[in-house]
């Protein structure tokens, strides 16, 4: 898996991560937290690495119709842009700024 991709289900894991079953958070903390692999898995779960793949496939396919639906991430990522150019701006753009956050709020 690619950083960016990595990247990018760490934060959907972070936020939606209570809503997937429970056998599929273990699979996918361990995945994306810990970094273990699939058949390292399988081995400390006494199961199939097929088994570990799919579960992790359908947590990942999860995660992303979670995104799909509420946008919490892609939200909160604007939000984090929005803030760290107002750092950036003069005082005269800080007021256009704010309320240009407070609107998207």
């Amino acid at each position: 898996m690619k950083i960016e991709e990595r990247n990018k289900f760490i934060a959907l894991f972070d936020v939606y991560g209570k809503l997937l079953s429970s056998k599929q958070y273990e699979v996918m903390d361990k995945h994306l937290n810990l970094d273990i692999g699939e058949s390292e898995m399988a081995e400390l779960e006494n199961g199939s690495r097929q088994s570990i793949h799919d579960a992790i496939k359908k947590a990942k396919k999860q995660l992303l119709e979670m995104e799909e639906k509420c946008e919490f991430v892609r939200f909160k990522e604007s939000l984090k842009e929005d803030l760290t150019n107002l750092l950036k701006g003069d005082e005269k753009q800080l007021k256009e700024n704010l309320n240009s956050i407070i609107t998207k709020i």
